[in-house]
């Protein structure tokens, strides 16, 4: 069976440690797991989704593949009932509200994983937040545009010392704005990464336009756009 991997999912496939046990959290039709173990690149994996129509379309993708041994799959919500330990964990295509609730429901679990793979669909600044307050450092940002929306893929392990979210001569007034954008990204910019940043400013300066400059929301907008000028700098 032959799996071709949107950008977003290539992204987090490119980021899982060689030799990994897996586990695909939300895994729709199996697709990041075909790969992975197909591929060689992880050991085995555990294709996890909530809900039993996703689940049974993976089993069957499973068994087309002639992985069934390799592969198993899970219905649980989140890593709930995933009882066999993991080297990486990975959550694509979710909001990040439900990300941190996943991640609060099984802190053992992903404390004793090496990695996580995440790509919250929203709320990314809460993401990044979460993780850097419950000792995960960030190792990796990769940007990508998929089917005309741009997505973040990040890659942390969990150390006693969380390191990462700082940029280098970014003061710590641009906080949120940083936790917003990606640190490592605002650190080593890609070329998904400065589109996206332009494309901001775009929108942000059209905003502004049309906004009363007494009101608050233009006041927020002008901060914002602020940092996203400074991100660009010498980019």
């Amino acid at each position: 069976m032959n799996v071709n991997l949107s950008k977003r999912l290539k992204a987090a496939y490119d980021m899982v440690s060689e030799g990994s046990v897996v586990a695909d959290i939300g895994c729709d039709h199996a697709f990041l797991s075909i790969a992975l173990v197909s591929s060689g690149k992880a050991l085995s994996a555990f294709a996890c989704d909530v809900n039993k129509g996703p689940l049974e379309k993976a089993s069957k993708n499973i068994e087309a593949a002639g992985l069934s041994e390799k592969i198993h799959t899970v219905l649980s919500d989140g890593l709930i009932s995933l009882n066999e330990p993991v080297d990486s964990i990975v959550i694509c295509g979710m909001g990040g509200s439900l990300i941190i609730s996943i991640l609060n429901n099984s802190l053992e679990k992903i404390n004793a994983a090496h990695e996580l793979i995440l790509s919250p669909q929203s709320d990314t600044a809460k993401v990044r937040i979460w993780l850097r307050d419950h000792n995960f450092s960030l190792i990796k940002e990769t940007a990508v545009t998929d089917a005309g929306k741009y997505y973040c893929v990040m890659r942390v392990v969990p150390s006693d010392k969380p390191s990462g979210w700082e940029v280098p001569e970014i003061p710590d007034e641009a906080f949120y704005y940083v936790m917003k954008y990606g640190p490592y990204l605002i650190a080593h910019p890609d070329s998904v990464f400065k589109e996206h940043l332009l494309k901001k400013e775009k929108e942000i300066r059209k905003i502004l336009a049309q906004l009363d400059r007494l009101n608050p929301r233009y006041k927020e907008l002008d901060e914002e756009l602020k940092w996203v000028i400074i991100f660009m700098r010498d980019k």
